[in-house]
């Protein structure tokens, strides 16, 4: 753990600009985008209400529009079955088959007439007592579907002009069969557009809003608002027609009319066992105008208050700007004071106090981690010697040089060299076996001897140091004094060998700290 030169911690006005205008920033976006997102929620449920809306029309009107038809089919299969059985040839059953007929309008709403045709489309009888013009209608599109198909099942048609009230009617008709099984005819009920109509406006839809029936073959039935051209209109193209319903037979979207070029929310589905598609739209407009309400004073508040929030910030950054340069004037001394209180002021190492909090930090990582920790303990040999031949100042010089050496040796930054007092050094070396320190050891001594510092005092002329090197592994928390005192007493083994070496041990036994104790007080006294 190498120890940096001091520098300054004050912050740049720069930085601190940024920081306020970011925080202020920050604020105003984060309201900005609340409220985007709370609109959004309301936009989402205007939608959605107005989905449930139109699908709750769309199923009213598709449950009015199948009793009115099963109503009308109902009455055409009795009286179907009756002419079948019975016959009307001659004038007292055709009596009766009026009655009955005018009787079934009657009883049954939504039907205007019902008609019944021979098998060559000529009038036979129908549903009110008053002579009219009769006309063939073997020409008409459900006299020819009966004629060509000999199932029973009913026919719905197109809209068309009635020839008796001259109403707009829906055709609703069924085939008679022969005893044979040839054609003999239909029977033809009437159904006014405007009984639909009557009901669509009933159901609350805007102004801009649309209900409507319409055939399979997009064929238009019924439609709120009417149309003059109702007869003709066809909305095959729409998108109902040849985008949805070929996925699926009901649902909603968003669709622009092909009539009238509103865009509307939409509900459809197409009825069972009919061939009919019931929809009903509400427009775009109709949806969001209120939506828009909320939008614009919504967005009048967020203006007001990020404004004031702006201003607010304009304030506060100028009260806290001399409170920040003033704090960062007392930080940067701070540091400082923090760098010199752990260096040695000489070598610029770690100073004694750095070492033992160290120490007691990576010795109690060791023992949890069960790792390797080691110790080397040095110091330069006959520094007495260079001393009286050099001078204090020349001492000091040769200390800045091998603590300089030291740090070029030690590389790893969990390490950590320090000035241990006087001439000796420490280099604690965390998670390293006592192969890897004694390599280190031997570097830094080759190193200092490389140096070629003159040392006239010292046999070889040139400043030289020993060490002693220990590493233990698993070791006990408090464990670091007795290591300690194992480094010096090798130290001063590598000293009474001749000085400038080496020397190492493996502990596994821990030490007492009363034997380092004992240790220190003979290095005193030698």
């Amino acid at each position: 753990m190498k120890l940096l030169s001091p520098f300054s911690t004050s912050i740049p006005r720069i930085l601190l600009t940024k920081a306020v205008v970011g925080f202020i920033t920050l604020v105003c976006l984060s309201l900005i985008l609340a409220t985007a997102w709370q609109m959004s929620l309301s936009r989402s449920e205007r939608f959605t209400n107005a989905e449930l809306t139109v699908y709750n029309i769309v199923r009213a009107v598709e449950q009015h529009t199948q009793d009115t038809f099963k109503h009308a089919d109902n009455t055409l299969r009795h009286l179907v079955e009756h002419i079948e059985h019975d016959g009307v040839s001659d004038n007292d059953q055709k009596s009766r088959l009026t009655k009955l007929m005018a009787q079934n309008v009657a009883n049954t709403e939504g039907i205007q007439e019902i008609f019944i045709y021979n098998e060559k489309g000529n009038w036979v009888a129908n549903s009110f007592t008053k002579d009219f013009k009769a006309r063939n209608i073997s020409d008409s599109a459900y006299f020819i579907y009966h004629q060509e198909h000999k199932d029973d099942s009913v026919y719905i048609g197109s809209i068309t002009e009635s020839r008796t009230t001259g109403d707009m009617i829906i055709p609703v008709s069924r085939r008679i069969n022969a005893a044979d099984g040839s054609f003999a005819g239909i029977a033809l009920a009437t159904i006014p557009v405007t009984y639909f109509q009557s009901f669509f406006e009933r159901l609350d839809v805007d102004d801009k809003g649309v209900i409507l029936l319409a055939l399979n073959n997009g064929d238009l039935l019924a439609r709120r608002p009417t149309l003059k051209e109702l007869k003709t209109t066809n909305l095959s193209k729409g998108e109902i027609f040849s985008v949805y319903l070929p996925r699926n037979d009901s649902g909603t979207a968003v669709i622009k009319s092909i009539v009238d070029g509103v865009e509307r929310v939409y509900a459809y589905r197409r009825l069972s066992k009919t061939p009919i598609v019931a929809a009903a739209g509400v427009s775009f407009e109709h949806v969001l105008a209120p939506w828009w309400t909320y939008a614009y004073r919504s967005l009048a508040m967020v203006s007001i208050i990020v404004a004031a929030l702006a201003f607010l910030g304009v304030l506060l950054y100028k009260q806290i700007q001399q409170l920040v340069i003033a704090e960062s004037q007392l930080n940067s001394a701070k540091k400082e004071l923090e760098i010199i209180a752990h260096t040695d002021s000489l070598t610029r190492l770690a100073n004694r106090r750095c070492l033992d909090q160290t120490i007691q930090k990576e010795w109690g990582k060791a023992c949890r981690n069960q790792s390797d920790v080691a110790l080397i303990l040095l110091d330069i040999d006959w520094f007495k010697q260079f001393n009286d031949c050099y001078g204090h100042l020349q001492g000091d010089n040769c200390l800045k040089q091998v603590a300089s050496i030291m740090e070029v040796n030690v590389k790893r930054p969990m390490d950590l060299p320090a000035r241990f007092g006087g001439e000796e050094f420490v280099v604690l070396l965390p998670e390293t076996n006592l192969e890897g320190a004694l390599r280190v050891a031997e570097n830094i001594r080759s190193s200092v001897i490389n140096a070629n510092i003159e040392h006239s005092g010292s046999p070889l002329k040139k400043v030289t140091i020993s060490s002693g090197v220990v590493a233990v592994n698993t070791p006990d928390s408090d464990g670091y004094t007795a290591a300690l005192a194992e480094a010096d007493r090798l130290l001063y083994y590598a000293k009474n060998k001749g000085r400038n070496c080496v020397e190492g041990a493996f502990i596994q036994v821990h030490f007492a700290a009363r034997e380092f104790e004992e240790t220190l007080s003979k290095h005193t006294a030698v």
